[in-house]
């Protein structure tokens, strides 16, 4: 049943993204093709996204224990934080990597990044394009297919997490160990309120792992949609209304800038910018124009980059 329910998925994704990919490849002129050096096209080896993987596995199921009375409890423990997280994150990277592969885009498997620490265990993945994005439809929905199931997973995490979650008085301020606040974004925030109301001063929700890793998902979400260059928000910007991006991609720039002092963390976020990211997205050639309902998508897309952005992620109290 399972392998038949598969099956059917894979024929309807790839009937769904062919009848996208109308863009036209235009014949090239060569004056000497003896002398044409073709782009190594063989297959990336599977086995160092496996370890990866499995390495990020370990390393959110080791971030997000909590309880147990010897070491195999106390990390099993952290198996539901690590299952909720690790499916954020693949729906995020799969769906990059299904729409990079039905606009024919060669794309690597996901490359997981485990991170041997609390409180989250890994710093995101990453896939790698080898090929040129042909037009800026293509272009629309290698970014956006990545945040939208990232941010429906993450809202479900949410929702079911924060239910889950109790508010309990904060330990007292002053001591040796400061008291880390992890702030909120608009959405989050509202869920929060929707299902405990007003948090009593010298209180505060203590999340479930279920809402630990949706908040961390939000975060993600929020990240991705900025709309500089490189990013999944420069991206759809990008597809939407061409170089006219580069605008809201300073202006983005100039508001990490301001709360960097609030968060010195954006700091690092300002030199990738620079040196990695850019501010502007490179040109894409225009290609099919983008249909009605994918400028909504797109425009709500952005509006979710509003709704999970985190201002001031970590605070101390």
């Amino acid at each position: 049943m399972m392998q038949r329910f598969i099956q059917k998925a894979k024929v309807f994704l790839k009937n769904y993204f062919n009848r996208l990919n109308t863009g036209i490849r235009r014949p090239v002129y060569v004056e000497n093709p003896d002398e044409i050096t073709l782009p190594d096209s063989r297959p990336s080896p599977v086995w160092p996204n496996i370890v990866l993987f499995l390495l990020t596995v370990i390393s959110t199921t080791y971030a997000g224990a909590y309880k147990g009375n010897d070491f195999l409890s106390f990390f099993m423990s952290g198996f539901s934080y690590s299952i909720t997280l690790m499916a954020i994150l693949l729906c995020h990277e799969f769906g990059h990597y299904f729409a990079a592969r039905a606009f024919g885009i060669r794309a690597t498997l996901p490359y997981f990044i485990p991170l041997p620490f609390p409180p989250v265990g890994t710093m995101g993945a990453v896939i790698k394009t080898r090929s040129p994005i042909p037009h800026r439809r293509a272009l629309f929905y290698v970014g956006a297919m990545g945040p939208l199931p990232g941010f429906i997973v993450s809202l479900a995490a949410s929702i079911a997490g924060i239910y889950l979650s109790e508010i309990k008085p904060l330990p007292p301020t002053g001591g040796e160990i400061p008291v880390i606040i992890f702030g909120d974004s608009l959405l989050y925030g509202f869920i929060v309120r929707f299902f405990h109301g007003t948090i009593p001063a010298g209180h505060d929700i203590f999340l479930s792992p279920y809402a630990w890793a949706g908040w961390i998902g939000f975060l993600i979400t929020g990240l991705n949609l900025m709309p500089l260059g490189q990013l999944d928000g420069g991206h759809i910007l990008y597809a939407l209304i061409g170089p006219k991006q580069r605008y809201f991609g300073w202006f983005a720039l100039a508001m990490l800038i301001v709360l960097s002092f609030f968060f010195p963390g954006w700091l690092f976020w300002i030199a990738a910018t620079l040196l990695f990211l850019m501010v502007a997205h490179p040109p894409v050639e225009n290609g099919p124009a983008l249909s009605t309902g994918e400028k909504a998508l797109g425009w709500f897309c952005m509006l979710i980059f509003i709704l999970t952005f985190i201002p001031v992620p970590v605070s101390l109290l």
